[in-house]
């Protein structure tokens, strides 16, 4: 004969059996929820997608503006190599007296300096917030780069830039790039003047 309590017991523990599932189900689907993003929304763009022009080749590194553009960049002592136009460092040895420069295309473009027995290769930065699209000629960079310190206050200055790649028919690479800058600080924006060059690098190979 059952008690009172075993009777209150049987009663009772299928709904402890349900609460149960249902807290365990509950913390299943918040842990499903909470996965990281997908893998691709974690990678950096990459210009070795197929509908990506191949621009691997010899190129002049110096470009020949295009009418109504500085024939420099920044300075009136730097010249307008395919270097500075994509954003790419180099050692001023390398390509003060130079007249090429190797491109190599993978997932990011890598310029190959060489002069005098020297060589260097350095590649340009994409990042995973960068945007890239491609047709069948043409490669489109968006950039967002910050730079600046914490003393005696913060100020940053932050610079948006543009890259155009086109390659002509001939095989030239036609590289259009604008840079809007401001700096930043704790009370202040200030607006850069907008930088804006065009130029021309002939295929040597």
């Amino acid at each position: 004969m059952s008690t009172p309590q075993s009777r209150v017991s049987r009663l009772y523990l299928p709904s402890l059996v349900f609460s149960g599932l249902s807290l365990a189900l509950s913390l299943a689907g918040c842990q499903a929820t909470t996965v990281g993003l997908p893998p691709s929304a974690n990678l950096k763009p990459s210009l070795a997608a197929p509908e990506c022009p191949k621009l691997g080749g010899i190129y002049e590194l110096q470009g020949e503006p295009l009418p109504g553009t500085m024939d420099f960049y920044r300075d009136r002592s730097n010249r307008l190599t395919l270097n500075a136009m994509l954003g790419v460092s180099a050692p001023a040895e390398l390509v003060q007296d130079a007249a090429r420069v190797e491109v190599l295309q993978d997932d990011t473009l890598e310029l190959v300096n060489r002069h005098g027995g020297a060589i260097a290769a350095h590649q340009l930065d994409l990042q995973p917030e960068d945007r890239v699209t491609c047709s069948r000629n043409h490669i489109s960079i968006r950039r967002t780069r910050f730079e600046g310190g914490e003393v005696p206050e913060p100020l940053r200055n932050i610079s948006d830039i543009a890259q155009e790649l086109t390659v002509e028919k001939d095989g030239t690479l036609l590289v259009w790039m604008r840079i809007r800058s401001k700096s930043k600080s704790a009370f202040f924006t200030t607006p850069v003047p907008l930088e804006e060059y065009a130029a021309r690098f002939r295929r040597l190979d």
